[in-house]
Formats: C-alpha cells, structure tokens, sequence
C-alpha cells in the first residue's frame, strides 16, 4: 500500500521519509488547503527528500473555478518544475457549472508528459462524478485524490468504494481528508491501493508527526 504525505515543511518530509512513507505531495499553506510551493523552499525540499515527491499547482486557496489567468499561471508553474527531478503533478479545476473541460484536462496531461498526474479534491465538487471519472481515464490521469465528496474520506467511504469499484485498473482512487490512526484501517480493509494524508496533530505543530505516520505504515504491514 502506498502512503502519500501531504507536507509543507521541511520537518515534514524528514519526518515522512523517516518513517517510512512512499511518497510526498508537496505544497504550501497548509490551512488554506494547500497551493503550489515556492521555488526555494521546493529546492529544499529536494535536497531533503529521498523518496518521490509531487508537486501541488494550485494558484490560490478558495474554490477550484479558477480564471484564464490562473489557468495560465498553473502551466506556468509545470513549466518550471518540470526540470528538476520529481515525480508528477497534482492538478485540480472546474468550470463555472462544477464540472470538466475536457480541452483543459488534455492541455494539462501534454503539459505534463512523462510525469504522474493527480486530480485532486476538487473532484468532490463535481456533479457528474462517473462521467468525469471516465474523462480522466481517457486523458490519461493516473490518480484522483478525494474524500467520496463528504467533509471527510470516513463519511465519504461509500462513495469512494463505488467510485473505486468503477475505476477498476484503469486509474488509482486515493482516499484523502481525516485519515488517521483509527479510521486507517477502514481504507486498507475496503482495498484501497493507496492513501493520503497530512498526519498532523494540531495539538502539537502543523508540521507531519513521525509518529502517527509510523503507526500507519506499521498497520499497512499487517
């Protein structure tokens, strides 16, 4: 099973890597849901990381109808991470009627040939949730990040099992949003691939916290 860690700090991906996670999704402001990092910080990042990292294009935090211009300043981002060595992208927008603009999908997957490419959250916002899942297999996305559009992936499991249950081989459905130490087990048993998750404890920093992701590799074992 593949672990993915949402991080926004330096001490995140050392506590990540260090305990074991497979992957990071790098991003900036972790309470406005996260944009696309800053160059020196992501140049940082990968002198830090030893394990893949994608890299979050988000323009701004609020919602995912994102004008021409922020559109615009999203390739633009892919343009100038995509020299350095990392993994893939993880894109997320809707139109102004919450669904998908099958140019754009294609504009963003040529943008990122060679690359992984996630559609993230914003897919729990979509209407016509099984038609937007066959337009992301026909553009050739590899993952969608989502929570089975409830506030959380718990609350949501039936619909990421159905979703999950349509998407067969053809693309990864990635629960994300409230996993947890003790919600964990509920994705692993439902058969899910993979999953996403900060592992913060807000009690303590906003920072990724080594042990509760070691807890959930640990369990991923078993």
């Amino acid at each position: 099973m593949i672990i993915e860690i949402c991080t926004t700090s330096l001490s995140s991906i050392i506590n990540a890597q260090d305990a074991g996670a497979n992957r990071l999704e790098l991003c900036e402001n972790y309470l406005i849901g996260g944009v696309t990092p800053n160059i020196e910080f992501f140049e940082k990042s990968l002198e830090v990381s030893k394990i893949p990292i994608n890299i979050l294009i988000r323009p701004r935090g609020g919602n995912f109808i994102f004008s021409n211009l922020e559109i615009d300043r999203m390739f633009e981002s892919i343009k100038k991470f995509e020299k350095y060595n990392i993994s893939g992208f993880v894109v997320g927008f809707l139109d102004n009627k919450n669904q998908l603009n099958n140019t754009l999908l294609s504009e963003f997957r040529s943008a990122t040939d060679g690359y992984e490419l996630t559609f993230h959250r914003a897919f729990d916002y979509l209407v016509k949730q099984e038609e937007s899942l066959e337009q992301l297999i026909e553009n050739k996305f590899d993952r969608i990040l989502c929570s089975g559009s409830k506030i959380d992936s718990e609350k949501g499991l039936l619909n990421l099992n159905y979703l999950n249950s349509l998407a067969l081989d053809k693309i990864t459905i990635m629960p994300g949003g409230g996993i947890n130490t003790n919600n964990f087990k509920l994705f692993k048993n439902a058969g899910f691939n993979e999953i996403h998750l900060s592992a913060i404890d807000k009690r303590i920093s906003l920072d990724s916290n080594y042990d509760i992701i070691k807890e959930i590799i640990e369990m991923s074992k078993q």
